[in-house]
């Protein structure tokens, strides 16, 4: 009996796209991380001159900010992890 190698061609492209997709969701985390952290002053406040603001509601605003940005980006590396996954299953097997 011969053996024989298969490969899934939707199952590679699905892999590809979920993964791009994965991608995607990270660059927009990174893009709307540095639009909020410009937007707020924050990296402005090194190299400009110092403002005088509210330290408090500035920084639980900041916590609040980071902690969804490393969600969101948790979810889009985890986005990307199985779109490798699925592509990596499709590749080959032997049937």
């Amino acid at each position: 009996m011969q053996r024989t190698q298969v490969e899934d061609s939707v199952g590679k492209w699905l892999g590809l796209v979920v993964f791009l997709l994965g991608v995607g969701f990270l660059a927009l985390v990174f893009l709307l991380a540095y639009r909020d952290l410009t937007g707020a002053g924050v990296l402005g406040q090194i190299t400009g001159a110092p403002r005088v603001v509210e330290a408090n509601a500035a920084l639980v605003t900041l916590a609040i900010k980071f902690a969804m940005f490393v969600v969101m980006a948790y979810v889009g590396s985890s986005v990307a992890g199985r779109g490798i996954g699925l592509y990596a299953a499709s590749r080959s097997h032997e049937v």
